[in-house]
């Protein structure tokens, strides 16, 4: 490579980084970051197991609706996020947001749009040809963080990660902010499942890559004073490159497995362990649970048993199903059965804990609504109960 060329790179390189802290972003990010773990709570559930179900999002005759995150508000009110549109990837999608109000029987608000093309370029400055997949967070501050994908060309390859803030529960939010996680090109970043969040107060978030190569990656975020600057930084975890869609659950302050997508053709869940916080991992293994290419959701619940929500196919997405392990994720004894239905799709499964020990799950129904399931952990120990 002749000087020339070196000194261009380098001078777009400084240039990007420039643009991004004059947009209010900056990369320093967490020191010696450590994850926050509440410590498993012996006795377990005493209350009687509970399961309903409920469908968040109208139905629809026509589009698709996919990719939905949920999270708890500080006065026990929920909050969900998805995006939808005529098709997966066409220019109408847009993030909707709807908010489950306590109350007997407790109600989602009509979702609303929070983001579309047309928003995301004029907060952008940049052309946007469409938005897709979002998560939707708080942090212990009441911030509730929105993180999408944008697409400027062609397909998933072509998309970047942008940031949202909002202090009022949704109601408004900060313009969009694009996150430049790369000096060059900045493209085919995409965001999944759950933050982790960390002892600082910040959060480590599982992305992925899907151009030249598919792997996971983890986002380190944090946001500064009066929310005027976001804290970032992008770090590798060795996935090869054919896991993708980490799902990260820690159980110590430097200790977590990841549960990975296989998007090969041996079709497993793949496992990865950290023993420092994230900053290195194992390299990962398949273990005996199928994955037909798609996503997945772990979460550990209050006695430190992990509980997984994934497609128990190869090749189909017509079912949903639980699993349990008590080794942190190694070994697994599946137990119940949530949808089962030949030619559906019930997919990309997220997991939150709610008040107490409640557990909230939502998902994609046929590509048609967003369904919310809501249980115990007294009903998790009674299907245990049944598998054995």
């Amino acid at each position: 490579m002749n000087k020339r060329l070196i000194l261009i790179l380098s001078l777009v390189t400084v240039m990007i980084y420039a643009w991004s802290a004059g947009q209010g972003l900056t990369t320093d990010g967490q020191k010696d970051p450590k994850f926050a773990v509440d410590q498993p709570i012996p006795g377990g559930d005493k209350s009687p197991p509970y399961l309903v179900e409920e469908f968040i999002s109208p139905e629809l005759r026509t589009g698709m609706v996919h990719t939905a995150s949920i999270c708890r508000l500080n006065d026990d009110r929920l909050a969900a996020a998805w995006y939808g549109g005529s098709k997966e990837g066409a220019s109408d999608t847009a993030i909707y947001l709807s908010i489950r109000n306590p109350g007997v029987p407790p109600s989602w608000t009509r979702p609303r749009v929070v983001v579309n093309q047309e928003t995301a370029s004029k907060e952008l400055q940049r052309f946007v040809k469409k938005v897709g997949n979002a998560i939707i967070f708080a942090d212990r501050e009441d911030r509730l963080w929105l993180i999408y994908v944008t697409i400027t060309v062609g397909g998933w390859s072509g998309s970047s990660l942008n940031v949202k803030i909002s202090t009022d529960d949704g109601a408004n939010w900060t313009p969009s902010q694009r996150l430049t996680l790369s000096p060059f090109l900045n493209l085919s970043e995409l965001v999944r499942n759950n933050p982790v969040p960390l002892e600082d107060g910040g959060f480590v978030i599982p992305i992925y890559h899907e151009f030249l190569g598919k792997f996971p990656e983890l986002l380190w975020i944090s946001v500064g004073a009066n929310n005027q600057k976001v804290f970032f930084r992008k770090s590798r975890m060795d996935g090869g490159r054919t896991f993708i869609q980490p799902s990260v659950v820690a159980y110590g302050p430097g200790a977590a497995t990841a549960f990975y997508r296989d998007c090969s053709d041996e079709r497993n869940v793949g496992v990865a362990l950290t023993k420092d916080a994230g900053a290195t991992w194992s390299r990962p293994r398949r273990i005996d649970l199928p994955n037909p290419d798609s996503a997945l959701n772990a979460l550990r619940l209050s006695d430190g048993n992990i509980l997984l929500v994934f497609n128990d196919s190869k090749h189909y997405r017509e079912n949903l199903r639980f699993a349990i392990s008590g080794d942190n994720g190694l070994n697994w004894t599946r137990i119940a059965r949530l949808e089962d239905t030949k030619g559906q799709e019930f997919s990309y499964p997220y997991l939150i804990h709610g008040q107490g020990r409640r557990i909230h799950l939502v998902y994609t129904w046929r590509r048609k609504r967003i369904k919310h399931v809501e249980f115990n952990e007294a009903w998790i120990r009674e299907q245990i109960r049944k598998a054995s």
